[in-house]
C-alpha cells in the first residue's frame, strides 16, 4: 500500500513548505526547550494556520526521523507523487515543448533530492523515477530538495523502458547522458519537447534504457576527473536546455 504521508524536517525545509504549500502539512512536532527565534516564528505560523502542533522533547524528534531536524518535524501529505501518472502528465504538457528529467536507478536520496531541487529551479514539467532499485521520496529527499518535492510533479513508474517508449510516442525526444558518447550535451537541440535521461551513481544508464534514447550525449570533462555527481550532471544538462530555449525565445 502506498503511504499517504511522509515526514519533513529542518527549519529551512519547513519554512519553504509554509511559504509554498502549507496545506500539505498535517501536523507538527517542535522541540519544547528550543529557544531559537526561527523555531518560535514557525510555531506561530503553524498554529496560525490551524495545524495541530505538539511540543515534545528532543528524544521524541530523534526517534521520528534520522537526520538534523533542528527542533522541528512535520507530517506532510504526499500529493503529486501519489496521484500523478505519466499519461496525464504527457497529456497536460502536450503542445507546450515540455522539459522532463528521467532518473534511471539513482539510489542515493541526497542525489534524488538535489536533482528535484534543480528541476524545480529549471521549471521542469515532471521528474520520472522507477519504482524499484532506486531511491523513493522520503524525509531525506524532502530536506535536500528544500520544499521542491511539493513544487514538482514526480511520476513513479513500474517499467522505465516502457515509460520512455510512451514518451517517445507522445513526441518527446529522449536525450541520455553517457560519459563515452561522441556527441556533447551542447550539440543536441533541446528546444522542442525533451526528456533528459540520467543514469545511476555507479554504472550510469542501463543498456536497455540507453537503447531507448534518441541521442546519447556526454558532458565534456576538461580536468583530470572521470565523472560528475549525478545531481551536478543533471544541473548542467537541464540548464543547457534552459539556455537553448531562452536563446530561441530571444531570437524569435
Amino acid at each position: 500500500m502506498t503511504r499517504k504521508s511522509d515526514f519533513a524536517f529542518g527549519i529551512h525545509t519547513v519554512e519553504q513548505l509554509m511559504k509554498r504549500s502549507p496545506d500539505v502539512i498535517l501536523r507538527a512536532w517542535l522541540q519544547k526547550d528550543a529557544r531559537s527565534r526561527p523555531l518560535q516564528r514557525l510555531q506561530e505560523q503553524i498554529q496560525g494556520q490551524g495545524i495541530h502542533c505538539e511540543l515534545v522533547n528532543r528524544h521524541a524528534l530523534d526517534k521520528r526521523v534520522t537526520g538534523n531536524h533542528q527542533g522541528i518535524v512535520v507530517e506532510v501529505r504526499r500529493v503529486k507523487e501519489s496521484t500523478a501518472s505519466l499519461a496525464s502528465v504527457l497529456q497536460e504538457s502536450a503542445g507546450t515543448n515540455p522539459l522532463f528529467l528521467v532518473l534511471d536507478s539513482v539510489q542515493d536520496p541526497h542525489n534524488l533530492g538535489a536533482c528535484i531541487r534543480t528541476a524545480v529551479a529549471a521549471r521542469v514539467n515532471a521528474v520520472i523515477i522507477p519504482k524499484d532499485r532506486a531511491a523513493s521520496v522520503n524525509e531525506t529527499v524532502r530536506k535536500v530538495a528544500s520544499g521542491g518535492v511539493d513544487e514538482m510533479t514526480i511520476v513513479t513508474v513500474t517499467n522505465l523502458g516502457r515509460a520512455l517508449q510512451e514518451m517517445k510516442q507522445a513526441g518527446v525526444w529522449l536525450v541520455g547522458t553517457a560519459g563515452d558518447a561522441a556527441t556533447t550535451i551542447y550539440d543536441v537541440d533541446m528546444t522542442s519537447a525533451t526528456a533528459i535521461v540520467m543514469g545511476g551513481e555507479d554504472k550510469g544508464l542501463r543498456q536497455l534504457i540507453a537503447k531507448e534514447c534518441d541521442y546519447l550525449v556526454a558532458i565534456p570533462l576538461l580536468g583530470n576527473i572521470e565523472s560528475l555527481n549525478v545531481s551536478v550532471a543533471a544541473g548542467i544538462s537541464l540548464y543547457e536546455a534552459v539556455r537553448q530555449r531562452r536563446t530561441v525565445a530571444v531570437d524569435g
